[in-house]
């Protein structure tokens, strides 16, 4: 049991379970790996998931909620005019192909998104967004399927209602025209070299399915045009449901038909394509760039502010190498933590070398390279200071990744790490909002019952 009780704080913290090690028990294990189709629980032989609940306070919660909207509203505008501005396009890099997929999906009204809104703990208690996956965001199977195994742990709280994976399913399902999905097939298109993604859209079909939708997956080359309309296995397809990056996906030889489809209403993509400029994180630093010059709602201005880190190219970054510890390097389409550099947790010649490199690209580029072959964008964005939050297993910081679709909030994805870089290796727990009555140990971790 835990120290004496006191009231529980408003900085999050993760509950202590009265089994230690949970997903030992073979029920749980098995549960993990054949219900909810989370195959790669370990990196490294160490455990890459766990049950001991991220809590939050309802006040932790409506703030980040806040902070994911805000930061979600800001990028949403930057796109928008970027699909709409040839001179604003021109600065995200995309080859033709990629622009005009996002461009169809533009025209057509084909807008729908899901997004993982990722946001750090600040030193002041406060959650701030450093990035946003918006063109196929991963931690679907754990995010739906940790709370239901913390539950057969022990835990007695109040878990966070809402299910990504449902709210996903339904809306993949009304888009296909209903139950039977009468409009055609939704078509779950994946890379086929990674497990990660097959169990993503393993749990989706399925989820499809119980929504009453047809669903197939399949890899992306299988997809053919067939007049005017995109076919799998022979069968017409209504909405594609993509866990396959749009930069990989424009260089399919269907690219530019598949385009014609899009913009033809034939096809509705999730996300659509029109939220690559989302998804890449140069739209941070646009988001800074205009909205001090554009007539932007007054409360977006003031998100862009509070939660979006100062991002800017990386030659506008002033004393970039000599502040080392004040600043992170992102390519702009980085995916998993890759290509992301912490100033703090790099040595002063490598970040040297690395800002040298950096800023030799965007020259390079500058100078005139053709459109097509343009080195990739980075950006520099002011590093966030972190609180850290108490665990089972000491002091760590957390990355709360708020899942939005459509622009509404519907659930969480939390990862803890013991540095301020999250990466594939971080450990995955499931989040709850806690009522306001719980009272914790004067540890800052709340103790739970046996299962």
């Amino acid at each position: 049991m835990s120290a004496p009780s006191r009231e529980a704080p408003h900085v999050p913290h993760v509950a202590r379970l009265a089994t230690l090690e949970p997903l030992d028990l073979p029920f749980l294990s098995e549960r993990l790996r054949h219900v909810h189709l989370v195959w790669d629980a370990f990196v490294g032989g160490k455990r890459r998931v766990d049950l001991h609940p991220l809590v939050l306070s309802p006040t932790a919660h409506e703030d980040a909620v806040e902070a994911a909207l805000g930061a979600y509203a800001a990028v949403d505008i930057a796109s928008r005019h970027a699909l709409s501005c040839d001179e604003e396009a021109a600065k995200y890099r995309f080859s033709p192909e990629l622009l005009a997929l996002a461009r169809a999906s533009h025209l057509a009204g084909d807008t729908g998104c899901l997004a993982r809104v990722d946001l750090l703990l600040g030193d002041d208690g406060r959650f701030r967004a450093c990035e946003i996956n918006a063109d196929c965001p991963g931690g679907l199977n754990e995010a739906h399927g940790l709370p239901d195994l913390l539950k057969l742990a022990g835990y007695k709280g109040r878990l966070e209602p809402r299910s990504v994976v449902d709210a996903l399913a339904a809306r993949l399902v009304a888009a296909s025209g209903g139950k039977g999905s009468p409009r055609g097939l939704i078509a779950l298109v994946f890379a086929t070299a990674y497990a990660e993604d097959l169990q993503i859209c393993a749990l989706v079909e399925r989820a499809v399915v119980q929504a009453g939708g047809r669903a197939l997956r399949a890899p992306p080359t299988a997809l053919s045009i067939a007049d005017g309309r995109c076919v799998l296995q022979g069968q017409p397809v209504s909405v594609l449901y993509r866990y396959y990056p749009s930069e990989h996906f424009a260089e399919l030889p269907i690219a530019r038909e598949l385009a014609t489809g899009i913009e033809s209403g034939r096809l509705t993509t999730l996300s659509s394509f029109a939220s690559m400029f989302a998804q890449s994180k140069l739209a941070f630093a646009r988001v800074h760039a205009l909205a001090s010059t554009a007539t932007w709602p007054p409360s977006v201005v003031r998100s862009v502010a509070d939660r979006v880190p100062l991002s800017v190219a990386p030659s506008e970054a002033h004393r970039l190498v000599e502040d080392r510890e004040a600043w992170v390097l992102k390519r702009a389409l980085g995916r998993v933590g890759d290509e992301v550099f912490v100033g703090e947790l790099e040595t002063a010649e490598d970040w040297a070398k690395l800002v040298e490199g950096v800023l030799r690209v965007a020259s390079e580029s500058a100078a005139g390279a053709e459109h097509r072959a343009a080195p990739e964008p980075w950006i520099a964005q002011r590093f966030v200071r972190q609180s850290t939050v108490p665990t089972p297993w000491g002091p760590r910081y957390v990355t709360l990744g708020a899942y939005l679709l459509d622009g509404q909030f519907v659930g969480y994805f939390a990862r803890l790490t013991s540095v301020s870089h999250t990466s594939h290796d971080a450990l995955v727990v499931p989040v709850v909002v806690a009522e306001s009555a719980i009272r914790v140990g004067t540890d800052g971790l709340a103790s739970y019952g046996a299962p």
